[in-house]
């Protein structure tokens, strides 16, 4: 069965926004001569991972509502120093 996540996009007035976020990153990344894959950090890993990876979207509510959706390829542990 596919899963899905819901993600609260905070500081997003619109989809526009969440587009001119992803296209800053993109553009940070390029001016360091960095390889650009765009990604989203979270707290916890979901634990039906494997339900979710290659099958799954993230959907992202601005402002209420079910706005954006996005594939998700890869779920990768991440660990902050």
């Amino acid at each position: 069965m596919t899963l899905h996540l819901l993600k609260l996009c905070v500081g997003c007035e619109s989809i526009a926004d969440l587009e001119s976020w992803i296209e800053e990153t993109r553009l940070q990344y390029q001016r360091l001569g960095l390889p650009y894959r765009q990604f989203h950090t979270t707290r916890m890993i979901p634990k039906k991972m494997d339900e979710i990876v290659g099958q799954g979207s993230l959907y992202w509510v601005i402002k209420g509502w079910l706005s954006a959706r996005q594939r998700i390829e890869a779920i990768e542990p991440f660990t902050d120093t």
